[in-house]
């Protein structure tokens, strides 16, 4: 049978019932849309994460925060000190190493009080940041300047009367800091140091700048983040406590401090995430504690995968409904068309011939319903991303949150129009095995 015969006889046996045909076609592409605009969504998903991996600039980099703990027979130092920054940074994958020093203090500004988290770092650390600033700039190498979070300003500060957030503006308000106070009262961990003890002094701290808000990520990792360059804010704390032992620092049993400074952590950086993780490894396995962003980017993509596999799982579940009525159409046709399938075998017709021409319309059926079911997702995704990718874009732009590649398009189609072949087989097989003699009689 020639293919110009097989196609008239297809489309002309689907043609005979319009209204079946079309119930069984809308089957299809309401499972066809279903699957692929829930695979887009999952896709759009893995997507954003992989832009975040792109745009973030702390997967690439692997915290230190202890040293292993054979680290004198491997010939290191006790504490996370200069000497072990000095080490690390010859180590196999980094490309830069610098200390971290945190310290909490009490902040003030215009009598409204909260507790703040100080992060020294090198200059060409906190240049390295490449931060978009709402006012200000970096702090000139050498002299003491924070850089704030856009956060710090917008919801860490609370009206004490009606707890309720208070917006600071550092450009015209003084940002007194405390190093070293406990904090008091009910919400706070330990105790208000006794009455005798004199209060640390505050300090007037001048701020270099303020980090822009963006809303698009409102809380990303430096919006609440204070830096400032190490040795300055170091050489601060030096004059504001002397002789007694800075904040996080060793100090002896009568409270003396004690030689040496120890670093928070030491940040280690690397070319890209995938060596970030690979040092993270390997440092692992030598006995550090290493941590790195890329960890929790990693599980949050699997996550995603996870979340794209069970949507098209829930799509795949219509296209398989549609399925069966394909299967369920080809059976009453079969029914309908017995004395036609015996005439065409009185007439010399082969089996292949009649398997083919079922096998064809059930194609078709699939083939079509995938067709205008593709078409359809693309329509529904370009109207997600337009409600919803607006609302979470914000001033960022549009957000794509559903992403419709060509080869979900293809392999949609594909994958649609194998259905309706495989659910055709069934009845294409009767069809083929129908007695001659006993399908002209039956009408």
């Amino acid at each position: 049978m020639r293919f110009s015969d097989l196609l008239g006889t297809g489309l002309a046996s689907l043609r005979q019932r319009p209204f079946r045909t079309l119930l069984t076609v809308l089957g299809v592409v309401i499972g066809t849309a279903a699957v692929v605009v829930m695979v887009s969504l999952g896709i759009g998903m893995t997507q954003g994460y992989t832009q975040s991996v792109e745009e973030n600039p702390g997967l690439r980099q692997v915290r230190i925060y202890s040293v292993p703990q054979d680290a004198v027979q491997m010939g290191l130092p006790t504490a996370v000190n200069q000497e072990l920054v000095t080490y690390l940074a010859s180590y196999p994958g980094v490309e830069a190493a610098w200390p971290t020093y945190n310290v909490e203090a009490m902040a003030t500004v215009d009598g409204h009080t909260t507790y703040l988290s100080v992060t020294g770092v090198p200059h060409e650390a906190i240049v390295s940041r490449n931060i978009d600033f709402e006012w200000g700039d970096f702090p000139q190498q050498g002299s003491l300047g924070l850089v704030l979070g856009d956060q710090i300003g917008l919801s860490l500060f609370y009206d004490e009367i009606t707890g309720m957030p208070i917006e600071v503006d550092f450009q015209t308000s003084t940002l007194f800091l405390q190093f070293g106070a406990m904090p008091e009262g009910p919400g706070f961990p330990g105790e208000a140091p006794p009455e005798e003890t004199p209060k640390p002094k505050k300090l007037i701290m001048p701020i270099a700048g303020v980090r822009a808000h963006d809303e698009a990520n409102p809380y990303g990792m430096d919006s609440f983040a204070i830096f400032a360059e190490l040795d300055p804010l170091v050489d601060t704390l030096k004059k504001a406590m002397p002789g007694k032992p800075l904040p996080n620092q060793p100090s002896t049993a009568d409270g003396k401090p004690m030689p040496g400074f120890v670093y928070s952590e030491i940040v280690l950086e690397t070319t890209d995430p995938g060596a970030a993780e690979a040092l993270m490894t390997s440092l692992r396995s030598e006995g550090w504690d290493a941590q790195s962003e890329i960890e929790w980017i990693k599980q949050a993509q699997q996550q995603a995968l996870l979340i794209q596999a069970v949507f098209g799982g829930i799509g795949f579940i219509s296209l398989l409904v549609a399925a069966i009525g394909i299967a369920n159409t080809m059976m009453m046709s079969v029914y309908e068309r017995t004395k036609e399938i015996g005439v065409m075998k009185v007439m010399g017709a082969a089996l292949g011939d009649i398997r083919k021409i079922f096998l064809f319309e059930s194609a078709t059926l699939g083939f079509f319903g995938g067709l205008v079911g593709v078409l359809l997702s693309v329509g529904g995704s370009a109207l997600i991303n337009a409600i919803f990718g607006s609302a979470l874009g914000g001033e960022g732009g549009p957000q794509s949150i559903s992403l419709i590649p060509p080869w979900l398009m293809l392999g949609a189609l594909a994958f649609s129009t194998l259905i309706g072949t495989l659910a055709g087989l069934l009845p294409a097989v009767r069809a083929s095995r129908l007695s001659p003699l006993a399908a002209i009689r039956s009408q």
